[in-house]
């Protein structure tokens, strides 16, 4: 009997030391827990996971590299969910933006790099087309002795593509001038104006060079004041500017 009695205590202590651990083992955990927390607020509060941003450009957009920055920064207000193409719709929206490559290198550390627009034609007083063929219009113009577009906002895309095509087949002269209303007109850089209406417009003008090729070694006048309407079948009508 005394012996059962020394088993049956023995047996009753194994409990209390696995409750005892059990409840070491959560105080660490809970230990860990807080630990954790506390180094993520301080990190948090701290510029650690800042996003880092670099920039790459060419030289017409490095002046700006600062307005662009402080303009995506209400983007940034979460640093830890930064929507990269909410930051390239912000930065190409500026006017002279005309792409911008956006990488994210690691998860805070972000390269843009912007390409800006070249001029290809002036349009209006104050907007330019690209050599993309898109309108943009800068706050403040600048110096340009590309060709003139006349031709309505909304049918840009097509006109420069229209004016490509005129320009390549006119080639070696240049066009100074497309104007897009009711009917197409083209200058020259010596003056010389094509009516071109609106059909057949490559054959007309492919007739256009045939014939102002001859024309030109005759008469000097052809070269500096002529108006050619080309929107004849098989002819044309030959006129002079005052």
């Amino acid at each position: 009997m005394p012996n059962n009695k020394v088993n049956r205590l023995k047996k009753e202590e194994k409990p209390v030391k696995f409750n005892l651990l059990k409840l070491v083992k959560r105080l660490l955990y809970l230990l860990l827990l807080v630990s954790l927390a506390g180094l993520f607020y301080i990190a948090d509060d701290s510029d650690i996971f800042d996003p880092k941003i670099s920039w790459e450009s060419d030289e017409k957009l490095s002046a700006n590299i600062g307005h662009y920055e402080n303009s995506i920064k209400p983007l940034m207000g979460n640093k830890y969910l930064i929507e990269l193409s909410q930051l390239k719709d912000k930065i190409e929206s500026h006017p002279w933006v005309a792409r911008a490559t956006i990488k994210r290198i690691f998860w805070n550390k972000i390269h843009i790099q912007l390409e800006s627009h070249d001029i290809a034609m002036r349009w209006g007083e104050d907007g330019y087309i690209s050599n993309n063929g898109i309108l943009f219009k800068p706050n403040e113009p600048v110096d340009s002795d590309t060709p003139i577009a006349i031709v309505p906002e909304n049918q840009v895309k097509v006109f420069f593509e229209d004016y490509k095509n005129f320009q390549s087949i006119v080639d070696p002269l240049n066009i100074s001038r497309f104007e897009r209303n009711h009917i197409d007109k083209i200058w020259l850089d010596d003056n010389v104006q094509i009516i071109l209406g609106n059909q057949m417009q490559d054959e007309r003008l492919k007739r256009f060079v045939k014939v102002y090729e001859k024309l030109k070694v005759t008469s000097l006048r052809v070269k500096s004041k002529g108006i050619f309407d080309m929107r004849y079948p098989k002819g044309f009508a030959l006129s002079y500017s005052p």
